[in-house]
C-alpha cells in the first residue's frame, strides 16, 4: 500500500481534492474528513465543481444513509465523503483510493480509514493533504513503520517533491547549531561595554560554520 501527502501551502481543499481527482482513476475513494459540518461542505463544493460525491455522516436519517448505501453499491459514483464515525461497521467494497482531506487527530483513526482500501489481495493508495500542524502525527506513523511519499500535482501529472521530514530535521540541526555555537563563544573574564553584541557576533560566526557543515554532509 502506497501512503503519498499533498503540502497544502494555504491552498483551497476542494481545489486540490479537484485536482488530485484529474490524476487518479478509482474504482471507489473515500474522501474523508473530521466532522459533519466539513464533510457538508466539501460535497457540495465538490459537486458545484463538476465533481459528482456520495456524502455519510453521522447527520443523516436512516432513509438518507440507506440511500446512500444502495447508490455506493450499484456505483452510481467514484467518490464518498464521510466522517471516520459514520463508515464506522460499513463495509464498501471495491476501494481503490482513501483521500485524506483532513488527517484525523490521532493515530489509530489514520490507520482504520487507510485499512479501508488494499483489500483481498488489491492495490490501495492512501492520498493526505497536510498542513504543519499535521507533521507531529505524520512523524508518529513514520515511527510506526508507515513510508510518506510527498507529491503535488503540476500540469496534469504527479510530482514528486522532497521528503516531507527535510523541512523538520533541518529547523532541528539549525536548533543544535545554536545551542552548540553558544558553547563555543569563550566567555569574557571581565565584563566591557558592548561584550554581549561581541558575543553575538562570534556565535553567528561560529554558527555559519557548522551549518556550512551540516549542508555538505547532505549533498
Amino acid at each position: 500500500m502506497e501512503h503519498r501527502l499533498v503540502p497544502m501551502r494555504h491552498r483551497d481543499e476542494a481545489e486540490t481534492i479537484m485536482k488530485i481527482a484529474s490524476v487518479i482513476q478509482p474504482y471507489m475513494a473515500i474522501i474523508f474528513v473530521n466532522g459533519k459540518d466539513a464533510a457538508n461542505t466539501l460535497a457540495a463544493e465538490l459537486t458545484d465543481k463538476g465533481l459528482p460525491v456520495g456524502l455519510l455522516h453521522g447527520g443523516l436519517t436512516p432513509r438518507e444513509r440507506k440511500r446512500v448505501l444502495r447508490d455506493i453499491q450499484e456505483l452510481r459514483f467514484q467518490y464518498l465523503v464521510a466522517t471516520d464515525l459514520a463508515s464506522r461497521g460499513i463495509d464498501i467494497k471495491g476501494v481503490s483510493h482513501v483521500i485524506n482531506a483532513q488527517l484525523p487527530k490521532e493515530e489509530p483513526f489514520y490507520v482504520h480509514r487507510v485499512g479501508r482500501t488494499a483489500r483481498a489481495g488489491m492495490e490501495g493508495t492512501a492520498i493526505s493533504l497536510y498542513s504543519d500542524h499535521d507533521l507531529e502525527l505524520i512523524q508518529k506513523l513514520h515511527k510506526k513503520g508507515l513510508e510518506f511519499t510527498t507529491y503535488d500535482i503540476a500540469n496534469g501529472e504527479w510530482k514528486e517533491l522532497k521528503a516531507w521530514n527535510e523541512r523538520v530535521t533541518r529547523k532541528k540541526t539549525e536548533s543544535d547549531n545554536e545551542s552548540q555555537a553558544w558553547k563555543q563563544v569563550r566567555k569574557p573574564k571581565k565584563v566591557k561595554p558592548g561584550y554581549k553584541r561581541k558575543m553575538q557576533y562570534e556565535k553567528n560566526k561560529i554558527k555559519k560554520k557548522l551549518d556550512r557543515k551540516d549542508r555538505f554532509k547532505r549533498k
